[in-house]
């Protein structure tokens, strides 16, 4: 089943990542749903999206071992927005976890800046030092209450930003500042790659049974995807990282990511396709798991999109005293523009070495006088 919910959120994201604005010629609800999703494509200079995660039923054999780990997922949402200005070349997300379980009562809230001409991530650190008030107490119960002290103590951290090419230059004592070419070639290769996803994806819904799509009353349009359909879509994957221009686009993308990032590129990206057709096969062949994605998109006004909601369920029947499901619900929604915070300023961003210095401070706070011959501190 793991394998299951995997492919499952990585199509979702795929999904989600090609849909990301019908047409007069889309008369029949499938015409009308490929039409939605190359609407979808036509992303405005400046957007805003919402993505929603969270699962919604989960049914485990309480004598499992991971039952109670399994039940605290259903109590967890997760939501994140971005907003991106490709005139300023720059984006913000905003990411929210919220548990409501009382074994895990916490609300997380993250904020990224990126600098898409650099490739630079701010992270502001207030959310941080300054959690939510059930997140600060869980923090404070695992640090022996020292993460209340930090913004005590380090009144101005909350007003700081880390950055991840300070952070990089840090961990690995290299600088690895992206070019302006770097960027032009990160931003094409991301275009084509992007360009015949949304093709593949394009053929691969033009190509499936017209009766299978259904149009409800608000204009909602909407598919079932099953085992063998997911499994087809992902031959087709496969098929297309046989294109040697798909395979570049895919190795501009990742070195971009720092030289450490893939130390021997044509064997990851072998092994992964691989992975892929083995992965469609297993998919094809299970008669023990079973998948189900509603898939729904609704358009917006004058050629837009508005919303495409994918609603999984996935059987596992492989031992039938004790059968599991498991229910989720991934939604990405067009927003009116939220307006992006601006850069910090130099004097805003915290170095590594003050970074260091306050973590090894509150550290040996924590620990008192015990013994850390050994440990790094």
């Amino acid at each position: 089943m793991k394998k299951g919910i995997l492919f499952s959120i990585l199509l979702a994201l795929a999904l989600v990542v090609s849909a990301c604005g019908g047409n007069s010629a889309a008369k029949t609800p499938q015409e009308k749903f490929v039409q939605t999703m190359k609407n979808a494509t036509n992303v405005p200079d400046q957007s805003t999206y919402t993505t929603s995660f969270a699962v919604t039923d989960i049914d485990v054999a309480s004598a499992d071992s991971s039952a109670q780990t399994m039940g605290i997922l259903k109590d967890i949402k997760l939501s994140m927005t971005t907003s991106t200005d490709k005139t300023a070349k720059k984006s913000e997300t905003k990411l929210n976890l919220t548990s409501t379980n009382n074994l895990l009562p916490v609300s997380i809230n993250l904020d990224f800046l990126l600098d898409s001409k650099t490739g630079n991530v701010f992270i502001p650190l207030k959310t941080i030092v300054q959690p939510d008030a059930s997140l600060l107490s869980y923090l404070d119960q695992s640090t022996g209450g020292m993460w209340s002290q930090i913004n005590t103590e380090y009144p101005d951290l909350k007003n700081k930003y880390l950055s991840t090419e300070e952070l990089t230059s840090s961990l690995t004592g290299k600088s690895e500042a992206k070019t302006a070419a770097n960027t032009k070639e990160m931003e094409a290769a991301s275009k084509d790659l992007n360009k015949k996803t949304t093709k593949l994806i394009d053929s691969y819904f033009s190509g499936l049974e017209k009766d299978r799509f259904k149009e409800a009353d608000d204009g909602t349009l909407t598919i079932t995807l099953t085992n063998a359909d997911l499994a087809n879509m992902m031959n087709q994957v496969a098929k297309m990282m046989d294109d040697e221009k798909v395979k570049a686009d895919f190795k501009v993308i990742v070195e971009s990511q720092g030289s450490e990032a893939v130390t021997d590129f044509d064997t990851t990206y072998t092994e992964m396709q691989s992975s892929i057709k083995d992965a469609a096969k297993s998919l094809k062949d299970n008669k023990d798991t079973s998948i189900h994605i509603k898939v729904s998109v609704k358009p917006g006004k004058d050629n837009s999109f508005d919303a495409i909601t994918l609603k999984t369920k996935i059987d596992d029947k492989s031992d039938a005293n004790a059968e599991q499901s498991i229910s989720f619900t991934v939604k990405t929604k067009a927003e009116k523009f939220v307006p992006i915070a601006d850069f910090p300023t130099k004097d805003q961003l915290i170095s590594s070495e003050e970074l260091n210095k306050i973590i090894t401070e509150v550290t040996m706070k924590m620990y008192g006088g015990m013994d850390l011959t050994g440990t790094g501190y």
